[in-house]
């Protein structure tokens, strides 16, 4: 904060300021959110279609598996999380899962911290 100049105002409520701190942070420094990994499982039929909508939503996919149903293991930046969901549910009609494997996988450098 000392590298912004950012001084707390005690005004504002500590969300606020927070939220204003990490946007002028982003700008001076690398700063991504967390990543959520997500495995769908979509029937075969619907599997390939949804996965057409889902793509533009989805950051890396790590697997794709294609048996009686598809199965997807993928990273998404948690706030399309609930877009996801209505959309697998919605196109699928109740018969698409979704399961959260990770709520956060960071990655810095060599290491992975999970």
């Amino acid at each position: 904060m000392k590298d912004i100049h950012y001084s707390v105002n005690t005004n504002k409520s500590t969300k606020q300021q927070a939220l204003e701190v990490i946007k002028q942070l982003k700008e001076k420094m690398k700063i991504e959110r967390a990543h959520m990994r997500l495995r769908f499982i979509l029937p075969v039929n619907e599997g390939k279609k949804l996965k057409e909508k889902l793509k533009p939503l989805i950051k890396v996919i790590e697997s794709e598996d294609y048996n009686q149903q598809l199965e997807i293991v993928c990273l998404i930046d948690p706030g399309c999380f609930r877009e996801i969901d209505d959309l697998i549910q919605k196109e699928t009609k109740g018969k698409g899962s979704l399961e959260v494997l990770n709520l956060k996988d960071v990655e810095e450098g060599d290491e992975k911290f999970e």
